[in-house]
């Protein structure tokens, strides 16, 4: 029950102005207002994108994950956001390019009915806004803008529309039309990129990686961390992998450094923590065992050090396994003679 009234919010929301521009359009159309007929089209695109906010976000809701889709449907409430992040930025070119041709060419509304759907359209989307204020998600919030978009934008209409019943000024209704569309469009830049960032999984703000790497690195029984990556599934939860190379310890040790490797992200809002943990000197073995031959010919000592100079180079200087291990065995026999 309480999935289904998550996603509540945005249907009220999507069938309060999908009403409201059925409402409009006829408005429109009995006052022979092109205006009203214009922004009953870019309403019509307000309630697409409300419609694909509370589809999205009932997907993810109620099916977890399947074969498909292993991490589940969360993020297809960022596609939604993305989508409406889009809608409202074409809108908002369009509102421009209007807005310009009536200032190019002032025309006079019919202002009693400017100042009737004016009063509806302020209620009908603070009503919609209001059911969205509460909402964490990302979608939510850029649904919220959505609404709160036209809000303001029909508050704008309704002051024209007063002061055109008093003053013949016509060119205030684009003028006061771009001044809202500059605020939305920085407001609605600021969620796009935040969206852009978690689809190109981009570290979370607020997560400093290289601490993090850092406290792994001071606990007992960790020799390497290597692969660690930090990336947001959605702009709450995010996931973590690393691979730790541990020390030579056993399996019930190696158990509770895990525990305490889980204890470094304890303030952080994980959904999903996969460590590969992996002895050193296993890795170490595993990785120019097809050079084992070349290997036992050496000294224990300069064998030990070699290996462990040729995974250096082999990771770092990023050459052949063939070339590093040679480079490595060169630089262990140099500093066992002290050269």
């Amino acid at each position: 029950m309480a999935q289904e009234a998550k996603s509540n919010s945005t249907k009220v929301a999507f069938f309060l102005n999908l009403s409201f521009t059925v409402l409009e359009l006829i408005g429109g159309l009995l006052s022979g207002s092109i205006a009203i007929i214009a922004d009953s089209l870019h309403d019509f695109a307000d309630s697409l994108s409300l419609g694909l906010g509370w589809y999205f976000e009932r997907k993810a809701e109620k099916e977890k994950s399947n074969e498909r889709y292993t991490y589940g449907y969360q993020r297809f409430s960022l596609l939604s956001a993305f989508i409406n992040a889009l809608v409202l930025m074409l809108g908002a070119v369009y509102i421009f390019y209007e807005s310009i041709q009536r200032i190019m060419n002032p025309e006079m509304p019919d202002v009693k009915w400017m100042i009737g759907i004016a009063v509806l359209g302020m209620v009908m989307n603070g009503i919609g806004a209001w059911k969205l204020k509460s909402g964490k998600s990302l979608n939510k919030k850029v649904l919220t803008i959505h609404l709160l978009e036209d809000t303001v934008g029909w508050l704008a209409v309704f002051i024209v529309s007063i002061i055109l019943l008093f003053f013949d000024i016509p060119v205030l209704d684009p003028i006061l039309a771009i001044v809202i569309n500059l605020a939305v469009l920085v407001a609605i830049s600021v969620k796009l990129v935040d969206v852009v960032k978690i689809f190109l999984q981009r570290v979370p703000e607020g997560v400093n990686v290289a601490l993090l790497k850092q406290k792994i690195l001071c606990l007992d029984g960790v020799e390497r961390v290597e692969h660690f990556h930090i990336w947001g599934l959605t702009e709450k939860d995010k996931v973590v992998t690393a691979h730790v190379k541990t020390k030579n310890i056993d399996s019930l040790e190696q158990n509770a450094l895990k525990e305490k490797i889980y204890e470094v992200f304890k303030d952080i809002d994980t959904e999903h923590i996969t460590l590969d943990l992996q002895s050193y000197s296993t890795y170490l073995e595993d990785l120019f065992k097809e050079y084992q031959q070349r290997l036992n010919a050496l000294d224990e000592n300069v064998r030990r050090l070699a290996v462990e100079f040729a995974e250096t180079f082999y990771h770092d200087a990023k050459c052949t396994k063939e070339d590093a291990l040679e480079r490595g065995i060169t630089k262990a026999e140099m500093k066992l003679r002290n050269l």
